[in-house]
């Protein structure tokens, strides 16, 4: 069944839009109130800044070490791939494979699905994505925006200042292509 099948309308018009899938779990430091996520289509923010702990009663002074922090690009990648899979309608990341033997994401003979911007703090990102036949594609591209932004600010505790999505082709749900193969 296709999601024209289930409702979507075919003209971009008003009804149900793709939901993100079982959403990942990102706790904040013991003791603090959870900060509930932004909603899809609000303006991107850095997330907040992690006041010192209380440790037994007295306040904790957060020592900083001398040093730098370097996260790889491939991390990152990685981060927004994991991040735009989880909604509904993204069949594949264009250009990414799916996880091979080893169990990682690898990356096939159409280069990189996601490329990494980086800019001090900031981060900006590009995205390839094939997207389910079906599916509503601007409701798909939006929903991955917003879901890979608050994803990768989360994870990288840095603001996200673009998310670019590039609709590059379209195929059949996975789920329909295993069953008409094995109708044959």
């Amino acid at each position: 069944m296709t999601d024209l099948d289930k409702g979507y309308p075919g003209n971009g018009g008003d009804g149900p839009r793709p939901e993100v899938r079982s959403m990942p779990f990102f706790p904040g430091p013991t003791g603090q109130a959870q900060v509930p996520p932004p909603a899809p289509g609000a303006p991107l923010s850095a997330p907040p800044l992690v006041p010192a702990q209380t440790v037994s009663g007295r306040h904790s002074q957060q020592q900083e070490a001398e040093g730098r922090i370097t996260i790889d690009d491939e991390v990152i990648e990685k981060i927004a791939t994991l991040a735009a899979m989880e909604v509904n309608g993204v069949a594949t990341l264009a250009g990414r494979i799916e996880a091979g033997e080893d169990g990682r994401l690898g990356t096939g003979p159409g280069g990189r699905g996601v490329r990494v911007h980086m800019h001090e703090n900031t981060v900006s990102l590009d995205l390839g994505l094939i997207v389910e036949y079906g599916s509503v594609i601007m409701e798909v591209a939006k929903a991955v925006q917003g879901n890979v932004a608050r994803v990768a600010g989360l994870m990288l505790g840095m603001r996200v200042i673009a998310v670019n999505v590039s609709v590059e082709d379209v195929q059949m749900p996975a789920e329909s292509r295993s069953q008409e193969s094995g109708q044959g």
